[in-house]
């Protein structure tokens, strides 16, 4: 809204033009037309804002110019998809946040347009390139503490904005235009691969994700297989033997730091890991056999 009023100005001062710009309401926003019985007026709607123009009837020809101008000026060029299309070259952003950014976050939300303004609004006084492409949020910008970032849009998102969220994350491993749109698929893969596994805190960081990415790619017949032979695997677990698994797993086999991130002692840890290899069969101290029942129970969750 904001851009096309400066946009409306810049027209109005630039040829001399004599107009009144109305909101939907009828309030007014421009104005340096004197009143007249001969002004006429028409509505016009630009990027989702309606207007009413009103000019001097001698004038009534130039509605067609005026809106064409404004809606054409008005439209952005969406920089990611003209990159991921290759209508563009990334050495031609030479110092845009696009191209000095190392980390790309997408964005999966309900009300794409409503969290696209204010997201843009937060980061409008950074280096943060924020655009929507295609049916999804960009973020492109340099960041350290990714997880810790993504964790507060995402409660920002849904604690503020009453919306829900899932976040992608991967790393700009090069600058140029194929290693961007490598960048970008792979934020997309691991927003399919979070979302078909239920993957919490739904926020998915494509670096971190190697052994979920094998499964996902691994033939459907064998995992409907899997799932048919061991349908019944998990059915005595409780979540506190399900979030064991998961830590032990994510903290590589480290006892001492799957206790230390569980708040338990190693003793109850250890009473818990026993607990699962009797309901399952398999000791997920060891990697083969935790690694297999991840991949089972990664399975069971689709």
């Amino acid at each position: 809204m904001k851009e096309i009023i400066e946009l409306l100005e810049d027209i109005k001062e630039g040829i001399n033009l004599k107009f009144r710009l109305l909101d939907e309401k009828n309030n007014v926003i421009l104005d340096n037309l004197p009143y007249s019985e001969t002004n006429i007026s028409k509505w016009i709607n630009i990027d989702g804002n309606t207007f009413k123009i009103v000019l001097d009837r001698e004038n009534n020809n130039l509605f067609p110019l005026i809106e064409f101008t404004i809606v054409k000026l008005s439209s952005k060029d969406n920089l990611v998809e003209d990159l991921l299309e290759g209508r563009k070259n990334i050495d031609s952003l030479r110092s845009h946040s696009i191209n000095i950014g190392n980390k790309i976050l997408l964005l999966e939300v309900r009300d794409k347009k409503t969290v696209l303004d204010i997201v843009k609004n937060t980061y409008s006084d950074t280096d943060f390139y924020v655009s929507e492409v295609y049916d999804r949020i960009s973020i492109i910008g340099n960041l350290e503490d990714e997880m810790e970032h993504a964790l507060s849009l995402k409660h920002f998102i849904e604690e503020d904005l009453g919306d829900h969220a899932k976040v992608a994350i991967s790393e700009i491993k090069d600058n140029s235009s194929e290693g961007f749109r490598n960048s970008y698929e792979e934020a997309v893969i691991a927003l399919e691969i979070g979302s078909y596994f239920k993957i919490k805190p739904e926020i998915y960081i494509i670096n971190n994700m190697f052994l979920e990415k094998a499964i996902f790619n691994i033939s459907k017949e064998y995992l409907n297989e899997l799932k048919v032979r061991y349908k019944d695997i998990f059915i005595n677990f409780n979540y506190e033997l399900f979030q064991t698994l998961e830590e032990v797993l994510a903290c590589n086999l480290s006892l001492s730091k799957a206790s230390k991130n569980l708040f338990i002692h190693r003793n109850t840890l250890m009473y818990r890991i026993d607990k699962i290899k009797k309901e399952t069969g398999f000791d997920i101290r060891n990697f083969k056999e935790a690694t297999f029942l991840y991949i089972l129970y990664m399975n069971s969750k689709v």
